[in-house]
């Protein structure tokens, strides 16, 4: 009961006692599954407090398993995001990783950045969110770089090329400027700005030297490599 009692979710919270063969649900973790749910075992500023990856933990498991996440859960995570920046950063690049590696990495993203997580893992990406880009783009540059990378997921498409289709066009914020042809905007050395920041990001998640210097490159080409 003890143990249980400090295990991060509900549904990570079920023991099966040996000498009577039976499930020990002591905090609706059954429910939960069944409801693809998840929801800290008790007070989630606990939970949180005792282990800050846990926050990335929910996002990573919500993205691979298609669950929800109950609103405590989520009231808590935003309320503690910022014990994020305690966590070593190879364990955020892991929990990372897999969400990007998962099935649907655009609504792994999506829920980092509601949860006020994605600061803490990738800020250089909250400057793309209401950039327009004008001309034949529908989407701001949040949200197509965000497709891009899903389109490079629904395609089962490697590591690198997912996380190179997401940082594409990560230095569009910083070069766009007012000009072109019915008032668009240009971003003109966006793909060489980029790329330096690409690497600057890759670095700081302290990701793999030669994958890193792959997606650099396949930035800087505009994934033509």
């Amino acid at each position: 009961a003890e143990d249980l009692a400090r295990r991060d979710f509900t549904v990570n919270a079920i023991a099966f006692r040996i000498k009577d063969e039976k499930i020990v649900d002591l905090y609706g973790g059954l429910e939960d599954l069944e409801a693809k749910r998840l929801k800290t075992v008790g007070n989630p500023d606990q939970r949180f407090g005792e282990d800050a990856l846990r926050m990335m933990r929910a996002v990573r498991l919500a993205t691979e398993l298609d669950f929800v996440i109950e609103g405590e859960t989520i009231a808590g995570i935003v309320r503690n995001s910022e014990l994020l920046q305690k966590i070593a950063i190879e364990r955020i690049c892991i929990e990372f990783i897999r969400i990007i590696d998962s099935k649907n990495p655009m609504q792994g993203i999506i829920f980092l950045e509601k949860l006020a997580l994605l600061e803490y893992i990738i800020p250089e990406l909250k400057a793309s969110i209401g950039c327009e880009q004008g001309g034949i783009h529908a989407y701001d540059v949040y949200e197509h770089l965000l497709r891009t990378m899903q389109a490079a997921a629904d395609k089962d498409f490697s590591t690198e090329m997912r996380l190179a289709a997401l940082l594409h066009d990560i230095g569009k914020p910083i070069t766009r400027r007012t000009g072109g042809k019915n008032k668009h905007y240009t971003f003109f050395g966006h793909e060489v700005v980029g790329a330096k920041m690409t690497k600057k990001i890759l670095t700081r998640l302290k990701y793999p030297r030669e994958a890193s210097e792959i997606i650099e490159k396949l930035v800087r080409w505009h994934m033509f490599f």
